[in-house]
Parts: C-alpha cells; structure tokens; sequence
C-alpha cells in the first residue's frame, strides 16, 4: 500500500515538473513513510511513497522499471494472487526482484497487454504504467474502487494522485470548488465518480482506466463492471448458495492473509469480524485482534464477547478505550490530513484510532468486515421492497402529490415518475434541501435514477438488484471504501476486506434476495457462520461502531456547531445554506442521535471549506 503521484507533459518540458512531484510528495508522505523516489524521463514524472507490505527489500521500492527499461510502473495496493500470475510468466519475462507484486504487473502487461493482465489480477490497486516505446500511460483502479486515484487534466498535462490535497500543490490547476458536488454531499454524504468536490478535478471510476496519448489524446475504458452480475439470476439452491459462499470466502480470506508483514483484525463482537479472526488464526502466525470501546460503559458494549472469543483461539487481544477528549482530539487531527472530500462518517476517526494502535503493536496490516452487508443484505430491504410493492401500483399522476402528505417520507423518493433507493440517501432529501439551499437547482435523486436503470433484468427482486447497482457503484466506492482507506493510511496501515473479494461479489449479486435473505438479512452468513462460530457471536445483538458515537454526537458536537457555525459571521456553509436553517438546526436543547449525526454533516462540510480555504491558497 502506497501513494501513487504523476505529471504527463505533451510538449516534453518537464524542469518545473520535477520540482513540482517533490512538493505533491510531501503532502501524502504518510500513504508511504518507508521509501520516497521519483523517476522521470522528458515527458513523465513518476512520483511513489511506499508503505513495503510484500517483498521488503529495497529492490521492491518504486517507480520501478522492467528489466530491459521498456516500461515504468508506479502501483498502489496488493496482487494477492501474484506468485501465481508469477508461475506463468517464468521463462517468457526476466525479473529483477525475489517476490514483487509490481513486477508481476509489469511483466504481465508486456506478455499479455493490459486488458489480459486486468483480466488476471486479484487484489486491490490503483496503479500507472508507462509504455516508453509507445509513448502511452495509462492510469488504473482497481475493480470495486478500493484504492482511490484522482486526477487534473489541463491545457498540455495530466496530473495524478492518490489524494486530492497532492494536486493542490500545483499552482497550474484550478481549485475551485464544485457545488454541485456540496448540494449531493448534503443527502449522499459524498459525490458520485467521476465528480469531486474541486470543479476542474476528477476521480477515475471504480473498474476504469484511462489511456494517455503523446500527443494528448485521452481514451477512457471501463474493463469490468459488477452490473453485469446484478443482470444475472442464479439457480442455486439455499444448500448450494452457502456451500459455494463458504467455498469462496475462505479463498478470499486466504488471499487477504498474504504478506511479508504482521496482521491485526478490527475486532467488533459481530459475525463479519469474528469470522476474519477465526480463519486469520488458522492461516497466519501472529495474529492480533483490536477492539474499541468507549470509556462510559454503555449498554451497547461488545467487547465482552470480543475478548471472550479471542482468548478462545489464544489470540493477543488487545482492548482500547476513548474518551470524549480523546475522540475530539484525534477528529480534529484526521480532519487537518484529509482534503479530498468533507467527513460525511465519523466511524473514520474510530478507524484511525484502531489503525494508529495495529501500528505501535507492529502490524502494517488490519483486517476489516466492509462488504459483508452488501453481499448478505441489509435489514432495511425488507421494508424497501414492502413499499416499493405498494407504490409501484400508484398512478403516476397522485406520486408527485404524495411528498407532501406529513409522515410520507417513502413517497419523496421519486425521479421522473420512478421509486429511486432511499437507501443511499443518509442525510437530507430532496424537499428538504430545497427548503434550505442557497445555489443553482440540482437533483440528487437523478444520480441514483441512473444507476438503477443500469439495471434491466427482470424478476421479482428486480427493485432491491437495482439498490444493489448504487450499493456497489456509488455508496461502496465513494463513501465507505473511502472511509476505510483514509483513516488507515493515515496511520500508514494497509486496510483489507475479505468481503470484498470480486468473485464473492460476482456470485452473490446473482442470487435472488429472497433465497440470500431466506431467514432474515445475511441469512446464508449466519448459517455457515453456525458452523464456526460460538453461538454468544452469531446470535449477540448487532451493534457496530456507530454506536460508539451517540455521546459526541449528541453532547459534544452541538456545542461545537454553536461555537464554529452558528456564532461563526464568516463561516463559509452560509453562503450555500440558508442562516436560518443552521440555527433551527442548532436550537434544539435535547439533541437525539439522529439529530446529532444532521448536524454532523452541516459541521463537518464546514469544517472542509475551511480547510479548503487554506489547502487553496
């Protein structure tokens, strides 16, 4: 796990350039504390910052070059298969290094090309080659966006980075804001790729790549897509879906294990953690479980069963505690290191509490349970799918009325006559921003109309496989993903989810909801998990960090909107909210948890404008 950073020049005048890397470099020094190098040639500057996970010896540093110098790679994130990939290509290509996973891509893209090499790679990435013969880069994410890779397209350069805050240090592209990225933020808490907050900077979507010309010509391909396997129906039986589930997440947890460096598991108390302990324990030495919890003891505490299960597998448990100061402290920290979008999640600042422990104990790793929801489904479906089959017999002509009937909230989820997923939507509708939005008119409810039009196959569940659509393309990839890569790397910890295995994905997007969810959410989870798991684990109340918030959110944070927003004149939300809407907002002397997390999103939109104003200057 690394930083990844470049500049493509056209006219082949690369001396500021150079300069340029150094100063971008330095801003992500924490995504890659152990190596920092960069390469150039008259056109292209490679910049990298690597984190060493797999093959830690110096001849793994990068940018690296093939053996005869035809290619230059600068890779972020992990090849699990690669020593396989390896096998193939012994005899047709020359290696300089004992285990790199950077090579193996190299090497495979000059033996395959890189639409085979795609084809072939297991793992997570985001990575830039460069053909020297050909004159051409291209600029690679990984298939579900794990590893984020931004970039800035001007006059005669191309620019790109791991973080947005890099670009900014380049005095040639603009920094403006994007609104209408605020408007989305506001109901989605982040921005649908390839938007970000900055009107002139892009992120290449999840499955994507890029092609970059000499001469400038820029091509953009997408070479897998998860649509694909939501437009499928499975055949299986209940029997044969959970052998076959169980079959392919051992593999993945088999993958995930693979390093050259200590592992640590996020430890909950819940099922997707626990099973990453209890196959972790099985197949790497060392194994560290981390469990937080707040200071106040509170009824939603799980790290009793936490520590119980670990010591049932003799694994050194390690058990954290945070206090109210100690929470603000280490948010007001992350805020100050992330620039590329506002923080829509809190759960970031428990996560980077947790990964700046996995690093003092020696791990450069933490296993987490992203990804298990989505592939078992949520709770909420159920009730999804109920109302979706009352609305959907409503005529067209009596749904635009029904937003505003009082205590009709389903009913507001409409774009051009059609349900959209109020799933996705965590913080304000539609009608409500309306009431309360300074700028130019948008609509948030058309980016999730889209999505799910993505969507055409046709059975019974085919609303909750269009829900699944934006799960996997814009709720995943731009919001939770983010929140896991963010707060780890930050600590200079590389963030694995077994969950996320592709082909996990792939199989369970094909399988009808009502036989993954025959009995209850994540019903063919909890059946293998009965087999492995006590039963304290499979059956205790599902809890999760959020939880861990209700303090600061509701006692905490109110105070600190008042002091920055409310009796802020200058604070930079009131020229896109209205005034008197942020203090209806802050008025309420009994703040609940839901309450406390709206508040949230106004303060920490806040909060990022400010930090933009002086990442911009």
């Amino acid at each position: 796990m690394c930083g990844i950073l470049g500049i493509i020049n056209y006219n082949k005048i690369i001396d500021k350039d150079t300069s340029t890397m150094a100063l971008m470099q330095q801003e992500i020094l924490h995504r890659g504390p152990d190596d920092q190098s960069i390469w150039n040639d008259n056109s292209v500057v490679f910049g990298h910052n690597r984190l060493s996970i797999i093959d830690l010896s110096d001849q793994a540093n990068q940018p690296m070059k093939s053996v005869d110098e035809s290619v230059v790679i600068c890779f972020n994130g992990e090849v699990y298969n690669h020593e396989e990939i390896k096998k193939d290509l012994i005899g047709k290509q020359q290696f300089n290094t004992n285990n790199s996973d950077t090579e193996v891509i190299i090497n495979a893209y000059k033996e395959w090309g890189l639409d085979k090499t795609l084809e072939k790679l297991k793992g997570m990435f985001a990575f830039a080659i460069y053909d020297i013969k050909k004159q051409t880069t291209y600029i690679v994410r990984d298939r579900l966006g794990k590893k984020p890779l931004y970039y800035a397209s001007i006059k005669d350069k191309l620019y790109f980075s791991s973080e947005i805050k890099a670009l900014l240090k380049s005095d040639e592209i603009d920094k403006s804001i994007n609104e209408e990225a605020i408007y989305h933020y506001l109901s989605l808490l982040t921005v649908n790729a390839p938007n970000t907050f900055y009107k002139n900077i892009k992120k290449l979507e999840a499955g994507n790549y890029l092609k970059i010309e000499a001469n400038g010509n820029i091509t953009q391909k997408e070479y897998w897509s998860v649509t694909d396997a939501i437009n499928t129906i499975s055949s299986d039986s209940y029997e044969e879906a959970e052998a076959t589930f169980k079959e392919k997440l051992e593999k993945s947890m088999v993958l995930r294990n693979v390093s050259d460096v200590p592992i640590s598991i996020a430890l909950s108390g819940g099922i997707d953690s626990s099973l990453n302990l209890h196959y972790s324990s099985k197949i790497s030495p060392n194994i560290n479980a981390i469990n937080l919890e707040y200071e106040t003891k509170h009824e939603f505490n799980e790290s009793v069963n936490a520590r119980k299960y670990s010591k049932s597998l003799a694994i050194e448990y390690h058990q954290m505690q945070i206090d109210q100061e100690e929470f603000e402290t280490q948010l007001i920290k992350l805020m100050s290191i992330q620039a590329d979008m506002p923080f829509g999640d809190p759960n970031s600042v428990l996560l980077y509490y947790i990964s700046k422990k996995a690093r003092e104990i020696g791990s450069k790793i933490i296993l987490v349970g992203e990804g298990g929801d989505e592939l078992g489904g949520y709770p909420v479906y159920t009730n999804m799918q109920r109302e979706y089959d009352i609305i959907k017999w409503i005529p067209g002509f009596l749904k635009r009325f029904l937003k505003y009937i009082p205590l009709s909230k389903p009913f507001d989820f409409f774009y051009k006559g059609k349900i959209v997923s109020r799933r996705q939507v965590h913080g304000f509708t539609e009608s409500e921003k309306k009431t309360f939005w300074k700028k130019n008119d948008y609509n948030t409810y058309e980016i999730l109309g889209k999505l799910m039009d993505e969507v055409t196959v046709k059975s019974k569940d085919s609303f909750l496989k269009k829900v699944l659509n934006i799960e996997y393309k814009l709720r995943l990839p731009e919001l939770i993903l983010p929140r896991v890569d963010y707060p780890t790397m930050a600590a200079s910890v590389e963030a694995r989810s077994p969950y996320m295995d592709y082909q996990l994905i792939e199989y369970c997007a094909g399988l009808p909801f009502d036989l993954k969810m025959k009995n209850g959410p994540k019903s063919i989870i909890k059946s293998m998990a009965k087999e492995i798991l006590p039963d304290y684990i499979v059956n205790g109340k599902k809890v999760g960090f959020g939880m861990l918030l209700h303090p600061f959110l509701t006692l905490s944070l109110p105070k600190m909107f008042q002091e920055e927003v409310l009796n802020d004149e200058a604070a930079p939300i009131k020229e896109y909210l209205k005034e008197s809407f942020l203090k209806e907002l802050g008025s309420k002397k009994e703040v609940s948890p839901k309450l406390g997390y709206r508040i949230w999103i106004i303060y920490s939109l806040n909060k990022w404008l400010i930090n933009h104003e002086k990442l911009a200057k």
